[in-house]
């Protein structure tokens, strides 16, 4: 199933800019104080976290660019919260973190964050649950689909709680405000 989506979204994303003649960067684009939603998936790495939090789950995240630098190799830093949450049957998985992040400027961008996150988590049979707050962070991968929006795909990691980690790989489309 992960596979099939997986090969979906990325026909998808060759189709984009294969068939885009003339796409504007969003990555080169993006000023600083400028805000930007992304929405999409994550699909969780541990067995466990699937049993707790179901085999994909919701992620919503904002970022805001603190500042670019131009020149041969364009950067850009800026602050992120990132929110991931899963459920099956009287179980969830919540993963937020609150961080920075440093990234790469152009038409495929690169970069990592890091900060403190906290994870929430409940058994599914809803008797045991427990949080953990401490150190995560991502490494991603953008590619611009237009002025306002990219597409990312990335790798969450986040702290165990009652064993679960909700580290995974997400996939999201941001979109410029």
């Amino acid at each position: 199933m992960k596979g099939r989506l997986l090969a979906s979204i990325l026909a998808a994303i060759m189709l984009a800019l294969g068939s885009a003649p003339a796409l504007a960067d969003y990555g080169l684009s993006q000023q600083p104080n400028e805000l930007a939603i992304r929405l999409g998936a994550l699909f969780p790495s541990a067995s466990l976290t699937q049993h707790f939090g179901g085999n994909t789950e919701f992620f919503g995240g904002v970022d805001y660019l603190l500042s670019t630098t131009h020149g041969r190799n364009p950067s850009a830093a800026g602050l992120y919260f990132d929110y991931m949450t899963g459920t099956q049957r009287s179980g969830y998985v919540h993963a937020g973190g609150l961080g920075l992040t440093f990234r790469t400027r152009g038409p495929v961008y690169t970069g990592a964050g890091f900060g403190i996150y906290n994870t929430a988590v409940r058994n599914p049979s809803g008797t045991q649950s427990g949080n953990s707050t401490g150190g995560g962070g991502k490494v991603f991968v953008g590619f611009d689909l237009g002025d306002q929006a990219a597409l990312q795909v990335d790798y969450h990691f986040a702290p165990t709680a009652l064993g679960v980690s909700p580290n995974g790989l997400g996939v999201e489309i941001g979109y410029r405000l």
